[in-house]
């Protein structure tokens, strides 16, 4: 058996589990702690301005159809950049995700309304919007030809969805709770079945936490986690975790490492380049029946604040005021 050959057939297994379970909406990303905002909308007006981001995903580079992930979201908070406090919050994302025939489109709208207590925030968060998917199904070279549940094809399927979650965090801790995707939607109970099963999305449950502490005057260690349950009426996923531990010097440059349970080791290296620049970067690393076959796992992150009032410039945990 030869490699090529080994890859094609690892890659088009994965791609016949995602089909059973419903190409899972919820978008991965090792930079999760700089992304919060994709699977918590209550993160939405965190940082007490108005950011963007942009992040791109190339994973197990060298298998060919592999997932190859983009988004860009921007969020931030509603009324008098003069006010010392603003309840409210707003945001927006886009992004999309194509993996072998499949092509997903994620377009969000995320609401937060913020409570302040005596040292923190607790913000409560919906979002709304929904999935463009598309799939060729009938183009995949199946072991067993003629196989029923794959002889269709999908194109521009509509799935409007909704998403909770709670976000309480200060200047030195975080954690959440969320559901980016409550609805367990379906493209055609007639024409879409696995199994006699009809072919639902997932349902994402994540909670995530972190807490800094001072190590000396010039560097922090912070410890986070994101913890993920997915499952619907008919499927369940294994339970994954990422545990990352950064180290934060002079509250500008970042280096992480995190252990995810599904058998991957993940490299982090994040710089504040200026005021308003930040850069990130991720190599993820298999350690699982699928190393060697792949050049690992790369993503970057770019984030752009808009800063009106560098007085005001309040930022939660680990950039620094230049």
């Amino acid at each position: 058996m030869t490699r090529n050959f080994k890859t094609s057939l690892i890659l088009t297994v994965m791609i016949l589990l995602a089909g059973q379970a419903f190409a899972q909406s919820d978008q991965h990303y090792t930079l999760f702690m700089y992304n919060k905002l994709l699977y918590n909308p209550a993160y939405t007006g965190s940082r007490d301005l108005t950011s963007a981001n942009a992040v791109y995903r190339d994973q197990w580079d060298g298998i060919n159809g592999a997932p190859k992930t983009v988004s860009i979201s921007v969020d931030g908070l509603v009324g008098s950049f003069m006010k010392p406090f603003r309840r409210v919050a707003i945001g927006l994302s886009v992004g999309n995700e194509k993996a072998g025939v499949e092509n997903n489109t994620i377009l969000k709208a995320y609401y937060a309304y913020r409570i302040r207590l005596k040292t923190s925030v607790l913000s409560f968060g919906l979002s709304g919007g929904g999935n463009l998917y598309s799939a060729g199904y009938s183009d995949l070279n199946l072991y067993q030809q003629n196989d029923p549940n794959f002889s269709y094809n999908i194109k521009n399927a509509m799935l409007p969805n909704f998403g909770a979650g709670a976000y309480w965090y200060s200047d030195k801790y975080f954690a959440g709770f969320s559901v980016p995707n409550l609805l367990e939607d379906y493209y055609d109970k007639k024409e879409v079945k696995i199994n006699n099963k009809i072919a639902r999305q997932i349902r994402g449950y994540y909670l995530s936490g972190g807490y800094v502490f001072k190590l000396n005057e010039t560097i922090d260690i912070e410890p986070q986690l994101l913890a993920r349950y997915a499952v619907n009426s008919d499927y369940k996923l294994p339970f994954n975790c990422d545990l990352n531990l950064t180290a934060i010097a002079l509250e500008r440059f970042m280096v992480g490492l995190t252990y995810r349970t599904d058998k991957s080791i993940e490299v982090i290296v994040h710089v504040q380049a200026t005021k308003k620049l930040n850069v990130g970067y991720a190599y993820d690393y298999m350690v699982s029946g699928l190393n060697g076959y792949n050049g690992g796992t790369h993503e970057i992150v770019v984030g752009y604040d808009f800063v009106r009032d560098m007085s005001k410039y309040l930022t939660p945990r680990f950039i620094k005021k230049f």
